[in-house]
């Protein structure tokens, strides 16, 4: 069986360094000194995920998608793969809906949506995506969905609204979106996002501190005091985003098969000796079993499998 962990994803300031871990838990968790280091997206300019937890990047003028990085100190963009060219530099906000449909505002202020990138020759802005508003759109200082879809945006003057995506150029989003509360966000949308669990966090613009709402204060229109402050240093993240990962909690069952593989490493190993003695006339058959532990690390988490090997030896 397999447990989906939310995973809080970050690419910091300093040499572009990916990590993940778990979101922090309270003030004195420190995630930045814990997330684990998962490689490098240099000069990348726009992080964001799909729901199924692909990483899109941004960098220049292209966009690349691939697996989160998984190796310490390699450069991602040098195994994902490009999608798309020239344009993804011009977009303000790009960002995935519940359904992975791909949302993004352009600087001059116009709001397309269509299918994630697949090809660089495709112009996704030209070919394949289709325009949903205009005017307003770039003025805003956070743009983010929640779990159930619904459209959240802090615009310039710091006021937090709502509302379902709008449905093409003609329906006027700003005119029918609900105020959320009376709180001003202007200073909290250096990251601004739902965790999958509904949760709401986001990180102060000036002094680098983390906050987190429950979705029970969700529901109470996000009033600042019942939010829980989750430490401080946050600044040092350029972009974080929130994405999901698979854990093994327990297997079923296990099956190697070596005609399949291929050998990778060898290390020898010191077996016991044993001498038998056969004093019947019917060959001795005897089963040698060799047990030895081989760590394995995968993604955030270290699992242990158990290697055995056997040979049959018959004494005529």
């Amino acid at each position: 069986m397999d447990t989906v962990e939310t995973l809080l994803f970050i690419v910091t300031r300093k040499e572009y360094v990916a990590g993940a871990g778990l979101p922090p838990s309270h003030e004195d968790d420190n995630y930045i000194r814990r997330a684990v280091p998962l490689g490098k997206l240099m000069n990348a300019s726009r992080v964001f995920f799909s729901p199924e937890g692909e990483l899109f990047a941004v960098r220049g003028g292209d966009v690349y998608r691939g697996p989160m990085p998984s190796e310490q100190g390699l450069e991602w963009f040098k195994t994902a793969k490009k999608v798309g060219k020239v344009d993804w530099d011009s977009f303000k906000f790009i960002l995935f809906d519940p359904n992975g449909v791909l949302y993004a505002v352009t600087g001059k202020g116009d709001f397309y949506k269509g299918p994630a990138p697949t090809n660089e020759n495709m112009p996704w802005l030209y070919r394949q995506a289709t325009k949903i508003g205009s005017g307003m759109w770039n003025s805003l200082r956070a743009l983010f969905f929640d779990p159930q879809g619904i459209l959240y945006a802090v615009k310039s003057d710091g006021r937090l609204v709502k509302r379902n995506p709008p449905t093409d150029s003609k329906d006027d989003w700003f005119a029918t979106c609900i105020p959320v509360g009376n709180e001003n966000w202007f200073q909290l949308t250096h990251f601004m996002a739902f965790s999958p669990d509904g949760s709401f966090w986001c990180v102060n613009d000036y002094t680098g501190k983390m906050f987190r709402w429950s979705p029970q204060a969700v529901h109470s229109n996000f009033a600042h005091k019942d939010a829980e402050y989750m430490g401080w240093g946050y600044s040092a993240g350029l972009f974080f985003a929130f994405t999901c990962d698979k854990i093994i909690s327990s297997i079923e069952s296990l099956e190697f098969l070596p005609d399949d593989g291929k050998i990778v490493s060898q290390d020898p190993t010191v077996l016991k000796n044993e001498t038998f003695t056969n004093t019947s006339d019917a060959p001795l058959k005897y089963t040698f079993t060799v047990s030895k532990t081989k760590k394995n690390y995968q993604h955030l988490q270290p699992g242990t499998w158990i290697h055995s090997s056997g040979w049959s030896r018959a004494d005529l």
